[in-house]
């Protein structure tokens, strides 16, 4: 419940030390939620609560039913991981992964006109998708570990999530998602990323959602 089915069973199987971890490949999915900060200034706190379960609810339930994990909730965003366990299988977790954008954005659109949002609108959401190498494991202080990835990937995922508002699109993908995934996508050119030091090329779907 709180770690997820994969993150959780290595728990369980006793893999509880602290710096105990190993590289992956994975698609790496950010995504957060606009204006979070406005909704908790304007909303009550058990108001907001209900929204953002009910936003979660969406983007989790798309990610697990396409065969992703969750890993954590950072505030309104979301950390989610569809391992590549053979470079032949990339475009596989790829698609799963864009499916589950897809279905999420999608859940959250239909939240729309219900008494939930009601006086609030349309949710905004963005998710970003990349793909690389991360570290997956246990990381913290000896009495207080989380089971998490991190890297220069995963830092790379969630800054280009923040592009989303510039761009005007809910959806980017990196180029090495792009070239995992080998199907049609839509450049929106190289994009300066914070972090990075080259500019890094971002895509988007074809037609907008």
């Amino acid at each position: 419940t709180y770690l997820g089915r994969q993150a959780g069973g290595r728990v369980l199987a006793g893999e509880i030390r602290r710096g105990s971890g190993e590289a992956i490949r994975a698609v790496i999915w950010a995504s957060d939620l606009r204006d979070f900060t406005g909704l908790s200034d304007r909303l009550p706190p058990e108001r907001v609560i209900d929204i953002l379960n009910a936003y979660f609810e969406c983007a989790v339930g798309a990610v697990e039913a396409h065969g992703g994990e969750v890993l954590k909730f950072i505030g309104d965003g979301l950390l989610a991981i569809f391992p590549v366990p053979d470079v032949e299988l990339a475009g596989v977790a790829t698609g799963n992964a864009l499916d589950a954008a897809k279905a999420a954005l999608a859940g959250i659109d239909a939240l729309a006109g219900t008494p939930l949002l009601e006086g609030v609108g349309r949710l905004g959401a963005a998710v970003a998708l990349h793909v690389g190498e991360a570290v997956y494991g246990n990381i913290g202080a000896p009495n207080r570990l989380d089971f998490t990835v991190i890297g220069p990937a995963v830092n790379l995922a969630t800054r280009v999530e923040q592009l989303s508002k510039r761009l005007g699109h809910r959806l980017l993908m990196t180029e090495d998602f792009a070239a995992a995934y080998r199907r049609e996508l839509r450049s929106l050119g190289r994009q300066k990323v914070r972090g990075q030091g080259e500019e890094v090329e971002i895509f988007t779907l074809p037609e907008p959602i």
